[in-house]
């Protein structure tokens, strides 16, 4: 069911997988025709649309926020949109996200990206030491993607700008299956403007591509400086999906 999907299939494979913890649900155990993973808020049902009583009891589950405030559920295919629309409804809205391709010959990765880095930064890659002050301090969401520092270490990528001896910026890997990372990046506030999610992004898939990993780029189609940033880096648009996003009140 969820072998070839048309968009992000990295996020329910990863659980799949076992390299990330959640849970799945399936309308039939002995022989499922739809199936509901869950990844801590990211969520991906897949199958028949005609299993209209296991698309309603999706519905109710995900209503009532399961340990997150909120929810991104892809959806195919598409015909899942019916039931989906009449049955999320409060505190649910349907977006759009784009997903990307990397091309190498399109990314700034051919320029001495190093040297960009800003006086009073240096590059870390992130090890379970820097994933642990992350998880504590700076991306406290970050533990919803991951077990574990130890376990980020073992199966995740990850670079980071330090400034005083303080994390300014971060790109690192919130989904991992069959070799493609898709990649979170963020950059604190108060050392925006400065160019860092670029240089942390180069490193990310400088090292991504020494290993022979892909890494994988997605975002919400208004983001425009995740778009413009996407572009820089060598990633194309490649598929554009519904989704929807329920946040709890």
């Amino acid at each position: 069911l969820f072998a070839s999907l048309p968009y992000g299939p990295t996020i329910p494979n990863s659980v799949i997988s076992g390299t990330r913890p959640g849970r799945v649900f399936v309308d039939s155990e002995i022989e499922p025709t739809a199936a509901l993973v869950y990844n801590n808020g990211a969520c991906t049902l897949a199958g028949s649309a005609d299993s209209i009583a296991f698309g309603k009891a999706v519905c109710r589950w995900l209503s009532e926020y399961h340990g997150s405030d909120y929810f991104i559920l892809y959806a195919f295919p598409d015909a899942w949109q019916e039931l989906l629309d009449r049955e999320l409804t409060r505190g649910v809205k349907k977006r759009r996200r784009l997903d990307f391709d990397f091309l190498h010959t399109k990314s700034a990765l051919h320029k001495d990206w190093e040297s960009q880095i800003p006086g009073g930064y240096r590059l870390r890659r992130i090890d379970r030491t820097l994933m642990e002050l992350m998880r504590d301090e700076v991306l406290p969401y970050s533990s919803s993607y991951w077990r574990s520092a130890a376990d980020f270490e073992r199966h995740g990528v990850g670079f980071c700008l330090i400034h005083r001896d303080s994390i300014a910026s971060v790109c690192y890997t919130c989904f991992a299956w069959n070799d493609h990372h898709d990649i979170d990046i963020m950059t604190i506030e108060n050392h925006r403007g400065k160019g860092l999610a670029l240089v942390a992004a180069c490193a990310f898939i400088n090292h991504c591509l020494r290993l022979g990993l892909t890494p994988n780029w997605d975002c919400w189609t208004d983001n425009q400086a995740s778009v413009a940033l996407a572009a820089r880096l060598g990633f194309v648009p490649r598929v554009e999906v519904t989704v929807y996003h329920g946040v709890r009140y």
